[in-house]
Formats: C-alpha cells, structure tokens, sequence
C-alpha cells in the first residue's frame, strides 16, 4: 500500500493532469481502434489516427512529467512488496508501450503516404494500444489500492 501523503492543492493537481492524460490516451486510443475497425474510408481512418497521434504523445509527456513528480512524493518510502511488484511490471509495459507506439506512429506515417493505406495494420496497432493502456490503468488501480 502507497504510505499517505499530504494532499495540497499542487498534489491533487498533478494526479489529476495525470488521470486526464491517460483519459486522453486511453479514450483516443479506443476511438482510432473503433473508427479503423468501421470506417468505409482509409482517409477518415488516417485523419483520425493523425490528429490521436499528436494527442498521444502530448498526453504521453503529460503522463511521464506527472508519473515523474507522483514517483518522486514517494521517494523516501517507496513501498516494496505487491506494490512495488506492480509498479516494476507497469513501468516495463510502458516500456512496451513506447516502443510499439513509436513503430504505431511510423506506421501512421507510411500509411499517409501510401497510395493504398493498410489500414488493417493500423487497427491492430491501435487495438495493442488500447489494450495494453487498459493494462496499465489496472497496475495503477492495484498500485492505488494495494
């Protein structure tokens, strides 16, 4: 279990700019999935995978700056045991999870300058997110509550 921490209005603002980007980057995600998966047309597929790319990684360096301060509250006593199990395996899933979302954005890319965009490669890509960011929400739900 996280020990306590005093909530001042700068704490509260930070988890809460966190919780929005991961809303940001978990719901964008689920929207490009589904739009990919239904869309009659590879254009209105590539125009929304484009505009969540650059909320994603917006909301992605929004996420390390605030995981960065909420980690560093903790510093003196970072838990160990289920937590800390927990938070070694969430930090390797967004490992993953940058990785396959700089080879997602390069796929976005190529598929804009294709002249006949695979747009199947672009649903997978978008569905591994959503799924792997669902993960993530539940590593910090076991992390929140031990």
């Amino acid at each position: 279990m996280v020990p306590a921490l005093p909530l001042t209005a700068t704490h509260l603002f930070v988890r809460w700019l966190h919780v929005l980007a991961m809303a940001v980057a978990l719901g964008g995600g689920a929207l490009a999935w589904g739009v990919s998966r239904v869309a009659a047309d590879a254009e209105t597929t590539l125009a929304v995978a484009t505009t969540y790319e650059v909320a994603f990684w917006g909301a992605l360096g929004v996420l390390v700056m605030t995981g960065v301060g909420n980690l560093g509250a903790l510093a003196p006593a970072i838990p160990r045991g289920r937590w800390g199990v927990a938070f070694l395996a969430k930090l390797g899933l967004l490992l993953v999870v940058l990785v396959g979302s700089a080879v997602r954005t390069a796929a976005v890319r190529a598929a804009r300058d294709a002249t006949t965009p695979a747009t199947t490669t672009l649903e997978r890509g978008y569905a591994l997110t959503t799924l792997a960011l669902v993960t993530l929400v539940a590593l910090a739900a076991v992390m929140a509550h031990g």
